[in-house]
C-alpha cells in the first residue's frame, strides 16, 4: 500500500474516514466501488484509505452479525461472577467449555466477570447457571439478569454528534445463587 499512512496508527481519522466506517458498519461486503460512490470519493481513494484503516488496526476484521434467535437462542441473559481471586487460570479452563457462552468481559466492582450466555429457553440458562457454573471450585458468586430486549448500538463515530440513548425499560428477572440468597436471608450468619 502507498499511502502515507500506512505505518502510522496515529493518523487523523477525519471525516471521510469515519464516513468509510460507517459505511461498512452497515454493509462490510459492499465492493470497493460501492463504498466510494456512497463516500463520494474516487475508487483508488477508497481502496487506499480502507487499505490504512485495515493496516492500523482500526478495522481488525470484517465479520457477520448473527441473529441468535433464528438458530435457537431464544433467550439471553447476563452473569455477574465473583471468584476466588486465586483460581483465575481455572476459571479461564472450564469457561472455555460452555457452550452457551456468547461474550465476557473482565470487570471492577463486585464482580469479576461478566458473561453473556445464549441459550434455547429459561431452564438453558438455570442449567448453564445453577448446575455447572455455580459448581465451579472457582465461584464465589453468581448472579443472573435475563435479557428482556437487545439492540445492538448504531452510534455515531463523531463524538459530537452522539446523543443520549433512550432505553424503555421492560423489567429484570434477577437470580441469585444459593450462597448470595442464604447470605442475604440470614441464613449463613454465626448465631
Amino acid at each position: 500500500m502507498s499511502s502515507e499512512h500506512s505505518k502510522d496508527p496515529e493518523f487523523e481519522l477525519d471525516e471521510t474516514y469515519l464516513e468509510i466506517l460507517r459505511q461498512l458498519r452497515r454493509d462490510s461486503r459492499m465492493s470497493v466501488a460501492a463504498l466510494a460512490e456512497a463516500v463520494g470519493i474516487s475508487r483508488s481513494n477508497a481502496y487506499a484509505r480502507l487499505n490504512t484503516l485495515v493496516e492500523s488496526g482500526v478495522i481488525e476484521r470484517f465479520t457477520i452479525d448473527i441473529n441468535p434467535s433464528l438458530i435457537g437462542k431464544k433467550v439471553s441473559a447476563f452473569v455477574f461472577v465473583s471468584l476466588d481471586q486465586s483460581k483465575w487460570k481455572q476459571f479461564g479452563m472450564q469457561l472455555s467449555a460452555l457452550s452457551e457462552l456468547d461474550y465476557y468481559a473482565v470487570t471492577t466492582g463486585e464482580y469479576d466477570v461478566m458473561l453473556r450466555l445464549r441459550a434455547d429457553d429459561v431452564p438453558g440458562i438455570q442449567h448453564a447457571v445453577v448446575d455447572v457454573i455455580s459448581q465451579w471450585e472457582c465461584v464465589r458468586d453468581t448472579e443472573t439478569v435475563f435479557l428482556m430486549q437487545e439492540q445492538d448500538s448504531d452510534f455515531d463515530l463523531a463524538p459530537q454528534k452522539v446523543q443520549p440513548a433512550t432505553l424503555d425499560l421492560l423489567g429484570v428477572l434477577k437470580f441469585e445463587s444459593n450462597a448470595a440468597r442464604g447470605f442475604r436471608d440470614g441464613l449463613g450468619a454465626e448465631d
